[in-house]
Parts: structure tokens; sequence; C-alpha cells
């Protein structure tokens, strides 16, 4: 049986996912990849999180989410 996670810990894992890969940096400042695209482009923020959705039902029930 696949354990149960909620639309919020998806989200997380994905916000860590994307900030494992890049953060941002402008001048001396630097930001999380997933703060970046969701403020800059939320679409492709939610787009991206849908596939990441795909990816988990794999190994999570996401029933919840659908």
């Amino acid at each position: 049986m696949k354990e149960k996670i909620t639309e919020s810990q998806a989200e997380q894992m994905y916000d860590d996912m994307l900030d494992e890969l890049q953060s941002i940096k402008i001048g001396t400042m630097s930001y999380p990849g997933s703060y970046v695209l969701k403020e800059l482009d939320p679409i492709a923020y939610r787009c991206g999180f849908t596939e990441y959705l795909d990816y988990l039902a794999e190994d999570y029930d996401i029933s919840d989410f659908y």
C-alpha cells in the first residue's frame, strides 16, 4: 500500500527539489529557485508541480488531489 501524502506535503517536496537544483543570485542576494519560479512565473510553477505529481504518483497515494 502506498503512503498517503497531502497536497501541501507534495508541494513542499517539489519546492525542496527545485531548491536543491539551483538558487538564484541577484547581486549579492541569493533566493531559492522555488520562490523565484513561483513569484515570476506562477503558471510554469504549477505546470511543473503537476508533472511532479505524476512522478510522485508512482510511490505515493495522491488520489485526493484530483
